[in-house]
């Protein structure tokens, strides 16, 4: 499971902070709810499921742009995964 990395910094507009490397970057609003939504814990099936019933996307297409998504996190240094998902 992908998770954002404990000292990552995250204000509710968006604003990201990475206090280790002094980076910084702005997440768009469905940005930021996916990254709150696995900040919280969520793994990818249950980050479906809540942004299923919130927007109207197929479950293949929100698979990709997820996935993409957390590619980049991944790039940016922003996260770290347990080898679950």
């Amino acid at each position: 499971m992908t998770r954002i990395k404990k000292n990552i910094a995250i204000s509710d507009s968006g604003f990201v902070f990475d206090p280790g490397t002094g980076d910084s970057y702005s997440l768009n609003p469905t940005g930021l709810e996916i990254v709150q939504l696995i900040k919280s814990g969520k793994d990818f099936q249950q980050v479906l499921a809540e942004m299923s019933i919130k927007y109207e996307v197929d479950p293949e297409s929100f698979e990709r742009y997820y996935y993409d998504f957390t590619t980049t996190l991944k790039q940016l240094r922003l996260t770290e995964s347990d080898g679950e998902d």
